[in-house]
């Protein structure tokens, strides 16, 4: 199955260039569709036309960020955070009240096209 998400321009970059191998989101009724195999198309928020594929190839599920990105920490983000905690305050889109309802999820990928 075939899954569309939209990403910012630095976020479709890095995965263009095969530098992220995985995008943090909150796990919600369009996340909790999306399974180990299936494929997701990124297209750039900008520009719909400019996509990226990926295969999911494992999918992670966290009660918090901080837990999520504590995991993930080397996967990625110590390229760019001192610390995961420093990571969670720049991730102002995700309300408290979402990541109780939801919780977070983290979705690693082989980029395929």
């Amino acid at each position: 199955q075939n899954h569309e998400m939209k990403l910012q321009e630095q976020p479709f970059y890095l995965i263009k260039e095969n530098i992220k191998e995985v995008e943090y989101r909150l796990d919600d009724e369009k996340r909790q569709k999306i399974n180990v195999g299936d494929t997701i198309t990124f297209h750039k928020v900008d520009n719909d036309l400019e996509t990226i594929q990926v295969t999911v190839t494992e999918l992670k599920h966290y009660k918090t960020l901080l837990e999520m990105y504590t995991d993930t920490f080397n996967m990625y983000l110590n390229n760019y955070y001192h610390t995961p905690l420093e990571a969670v305050k720049d991730t102002p889109y995700y309300t408290n009240d979402k990541i109780e309802q939801y919780g977070c999820l983290a979705i690693l990928f082989k980029k395929t096209k």
